[in-house]
């Protein structure tokens, strides 16, 4: 689930008589014959082994292969690697909400806009990485409220990229949707209603706008143009009641209605959101490092979604090429640390965040041991024998 709003599975082929695989940050499946090459890579899993050691418990061809695959790394080496699933840029820095699952209802941030020039750029460094699904235009804000909104989806035709937008509606107005919809840009829109009642809304979200929210969200499933997804945001209970009543008026016009997995953005939240989560070991690995280029309404690049206050930089889009600022010094350090090659500061953002628990149900990395050896539903897994 790094970039879609459903679990996605690896990219299988037929096993044969593979003893093992392993999945690429493509998230296709290399398979491997030897099962002592499994031994080898869990042997150097916990920590760095010479040459030496590995080629006299594995034999040098075994240590040659797997490293020819990629698979053992000089340490030194690590974390160079990424594939960039999606791009997601501020265009603007503010909302119209003050929802009380997000960091802007308690403290929000000055009104800030992305020049054009500075987006354009974006878009035309983005362009060359050609895994990149879409972008998005969020960050904690309302893009809709964008007053470069309509240039903006002229840029993303030019460059022939796809917007997956989020938004509250409120300002989603005829003249926006039908820019989106004759551009042909849409990936998907993502719609944040939290409650079909003005009362439970209005405590929710802290806005007056559920009418005109309402009215622009019919207009665009109306249309039936592009897919639309309901994102109802919240814990408990609550958000259990809440989904089943907006599935009940939108999923038989075609909407999918979502219940998301609110988190406290990495301890921003200290209300009932809050997850009390922290890591004092070193960190477990996470993709949004790996699989997303965050773009600030500066240009700045960071670390990820949760980063509220944009505390971990590692550069600007101005000082070179997306694939340069990836792999410039700060970027390694950023990711070798969040995989526990390096360990991280105590303060680090991602100590506190519920990506790096190991039972979080959406964990993209996880220790060897936490996978099953047999995976029942095995259609799911495309092959027509157990994967593991």
């Amino acid at each position: 689930m790094t970039d879609t709003l459903g679990p996605e599975y690896p990219y299988m082929t037929d096993a044969d008589e593979a003893a093992f695989g392993v999945i690429g940050l493509d998230r296709s499946v290399t398979w491997h014959r030897d099962p002592a090459g499994l031994n080898a890579l869990q042997a150097a899993a916990a920590e760095p082994l010479s040459t030496r050691n590995l080629t006299e418990r594995f034999g040098m061809d075994l240590v040659r292969d797997l490293v020819a695959r990629g698979w053992l790394q000089d340490p030194a080496l690590l974390c160079r690697d990424y594939m960039l699933r999606t791009g997601q840029i501020e265009v603007t820095a503010h909302c119209n909400w003050g929802c009380s699952y997000c960091p802007v209802a308690v403290d929000p941030k000055p009104k800030a806009t992305m020049p054009m020039d500075l987006f354009t750029e974006i878009i035309e460094k983005l362009q060359p990485h050609r895994d990149i699904r879409f972008v998005t235009f969020h960050f904690f804000n309302e893009p809709t409220l964008d007053k470069y909104f309509s240039e903006r989806i002229d840029v993303l035709s030019e460059y022939g990229m796809k917007l997956s937008l989020s938004s509250n509606a409120s300002a989603l107005t005829s003249s926006k949707a039908a820019k989106l919809i004759d551009s042909g840009v849409m990936h998907h829109l993502v719609v944040n209603l939290p409650s079909l009642h003005e009362v439970e809304f209005a405590s929710l979200t802290a806005a007056s706008t559920f009418q005109q929210s309402l009215r622009n969200l019919d207009e665009v499933v109306a249309a039936e143009k592009f897919p639309v997804t309901i994102a109802v945001n919240g814990v408990g209970e609550s958000v259990s009641r809440r989904r089943e009543e907006l599935a009940a008026v939108y999923e038989p016009r075609g909407v999918t209605v979502v219940a998301t997995q609110t988190c406290d953005r990495a301890g921003t939240l200290d209300n009932e959101y809050h997850q009390d989560v922290r890591v004092d070991d070193r960190l477990r690995g996470c993709s949004w490092p790996l699989n997303h280029a965050y773009f600030s309404v500066t240009g700045d690049m960071f670390i990820c979604c949760n980063d509220y206050y944009q505390r971990e930089k590692f550069g600007n889009i101005r000082e070179g090429s997306v694939h340069e600022i990836m792999t410039n010094a700060e970027a390694v350090r950023l990711r070798r640390r969040v995989f526990g090659v390096e360990d991280a500061p105590a303060d680090y953002i991602c100590r506190t965040c519920h990506d790096q628990k190991l039972d979080f149900v959406h964990r993209q990395f996880r220790p060897l041991a936490s996978f099953p050896l047999e995976v029942l539903n095995r259609d799911r897994c495309g092959v027509g024998k157990s994967c593991g």
